[in-house]
């Protein structure tokens, strides 16, 4: 059955990613507009009669797309793309349809589309109330990443951008730093687990192993490896190869497609 979809969302990548799932999987679906602002969305969301089904990333390039939502009426199925926090989660499990996190994992959105089809009548209260958009911009707080870490080599102290990291490895108890380009290496203040879970924005870098996280934009290569795993080329210098855990091969897949 075909369905009108509204596709929000300002990540090209993000974009292609959702539409390639779309023809590979509901061909049928039609995603009849596009927005990549909370001023686009708005305006689109005055005539949601001809959508049947919203997929909305939160985080749009003028805010935060729950702005779009205050004073308005949702009765459109809703599906919401994010990155965020646990808050945000929780509330969502009944303010809207279902939440996909990014990296964007095909099964999982296609999980959502299957719960979109098992939905029999039209809904005749609205699926997102404004008590529960205002209360959202209230107490959500936008996740930040870092954007450069304090290094240490010796007595010298610097800083060191994001943009520049290749990876970060453990070895011994210490977690060391490796710049894209001239390899050097420095010792940081801060644990893998605390890097993965608080620091680091998960759209550009991936634990491959219990000792390792690569940054995508300096991925050069993916070879085989043994076993099932996978050896990777940095644009940075290593004693060691850097191998994607075999468990973890799948999912490293489709973060890197999203």
């Amino acid at each position: 059955m075909t369905k009108h979809l509204l596709l929000v969302e300002d990540e090209p990548l993000a974009q292609a990613r959702i539409s390639a799932i779309l023809r590979k999987h509901r061909p049928s679906w039609v995603v009849a507009d596009t927005a990549q602002s909370t001023v686009e969305l708005s305006k689109a969301l005055d005539n949601q009669d001809v959508f049947d089904l919203i997929l909305c990333d939160i985080h749009l390039a003028d805010g935060l797309s729950f702005k779009a939502f205050q004073r308005k009426k949702i009765k459109t199925p809703v599906i919401f793309i994010t990155a965020y926090d646990e808050y945000a989660l929780q509330s969502f499990d009944h303010n809207c349809i279902d939440y996909v996190l990014k990296p964007i994992q095909e099964e999982r959105l296609i999980k959502a589309f299957e719960k979109v089809e098992s939905l029999n009548t039209i809904p005749t209260s609205p699926i997102i109330s404004v008590e529960f958009v205002e209360k959202f911009l209230q107490h959500y707080s936008q996740k930040t990443y870092k954007k450069r870490f304090l290094t240490k080599s010796g007595s010298k102290l610097s800083f060191t951008s994001v943009e520049n990291i290749a990876f970060f490895y453990a070895e011994g108890g210490v977690t060391f730093l490796v710049e894209s380009g001239s390899s050097n290496k420095f010792i940081i203040d801060h644990s893998l687990n605390e890097l993965e879970s608080d620091l680091l924005d998960p759209n550009k870098f991936y634990r491959i192993n219990r000792s390792f996280i690569i940054n995508l934009k300096n991925l050069m290569e993916m070879k085989p490896y043994h076993n099932g795993r996978l050896a990777l080329s940095m644009n940075a210098k290593c004693d060691e190869a850097i191998v994607v855990a075999r468990e973890r091969v799948n999912e490293f897949k489709s973060w890197i497609n999203q």
